[in-house]
């Protein structure tokens, strides 16, 4: 019984191979010859699905949200690392983790028990750009040759 399991997986196994190498030398080219022939015959109406079938725009469409929400998972991941705090991130690295807990702070005084990872990075851009402004440019040469623009 465990035997015949085994041979019907080994046999399975060892054809894709052949079948990779048939479809890819000989099939493939037989199948787009049909096609061809059915979509110059109107057997297969190409225009209806380019254009009032929505097949390729519906596809696009959720191709396009997918890598969207992939990103924003990926961006929140990103935002709760950096609030977690890791040695060894630099100058610049504790500037912005100062920042999103600093945002996380802000969103749990207004109520928000869980702040999501995503809201309390654009809370600290919005409050990096704040600071900014209320911060003149430091400028060097200004501050030692004031005469100078």
């Amino acid at each position: 019984m465990i035997y015949e399991g085994l041979f019907a997986l080994l046999v399975f196994f060892c054809t894709i191979p052949v079948w990779f190498y048939l479809y890819k030398n000989y099939l493939g080219d037989i199948l787009a010859e049909i096609y061809v022939e059915k979509i110059e015959s109107g057997k297969i109406d190409l225009n209806y699905l380019l254009d009032e079938g929505g097949v390729f725009d519906e596809l696009s469409e959720r191709i396009i949200t997918r890598f969207k929400q992939n990103m924003l998972a990926d961006m929140g991941q990103l935002s709760h690392q950096s609030s977690s705090g890791s040695e060894g991130v630099g100058v610049i690295g504790d500037q912005a983790a100062m920042g999103i807990e600093a945002a996380g702070e802000l969103l749990r005084m207004v109520g928000m028990k869980k702040p999501p990872a995503m809201l309390q990075y654009k809370v600290a851009n919005a409050l990096g750009k704040m600071l900014d402004q209320q911060q003149p440019d430091d400028d060097a040469v200004g501050r030692f040759f004031p005469d100078r623009p």
